[in-house]
């Protein structure tokens, strides 16, 4: 009964994420995993790639530009102040499991997609985290000045399809999951 009252209070909070809302990307595997017994999420990313400034802390860290979308070569027209990074993200979710037998059986179907995936931990609730492996971190400006000095549309498109491919993983799993 714990678990269900757990339940219930996490999926009638207000979402207080950076961004505010669920991502468009995320919502079927979301609900998915919330309409079964023994789970429930309690935050997620589809996915993002941005510019961020500061020292990498998530307190610390300013984001100049985000997209939760693929880009466009516009997405790189921005006027840098400093050190600029630029960043994407994959697929991630933490989801509460309702006992460790329920985390073990979701990780295993998780791994074979996300092999990062793992439990977080065990202490007042068991909190696993499944998690994409493509990322990309790299220094794109330094004190204003244009480090990156590749083709745009090339990278542009590592990023796209990094991206995609996170999406397309986040579908097999969630196909996973109805059977």
């Amino acid at each position: 009964m714990i678990f269900v009252n757990q339940k219930n209070i996490a999926l009638s909070k207000i979402d207080k994420s950076k961004k505010g809302s669920i991502d468009t990307h995320a919502i079927s595997i979301i609900e998915i995993i919330n309409s079964l017994e023994n789970y429930y999420t309690t935050s997620s990313c589809s996915g993002r790639i941005y510019f961020w400034q500061g020292d990498g802390k998530k307190c610390n860290t300013e984001w100049m530009k985000v997209s939760h979308e693929l880009i466009t070569q516009d997405f790189f027209n921005i006027q840098p102040q400093g050190t600029l990074w630029l960043r994407m993200e994959p697929f991630i979710i933490h989801i509460a499991c309702k006992d460790i037998d329920s985390a073990n059986t979701l990780l295993q179907t998780a791994r074979n997609i996300f092999k990062k995936s793992s439990i977080l931990s065990i202490n007042k609730k068991i909190i696993l985290e499944i998690q994409g492996s493509d990322k990309v971190d790299m220094p794109f400006y330094e004190e204003g000045k244009l480090v990156y000095a590749g083709n745009q549309e090339a990278l542009m498109n590592l990023l796209n399809s990094k991206l995609q491919n996170s999406w397309n993983k986040m579908e097999i799993l969630r196909k996973k999951l109805i059977i």
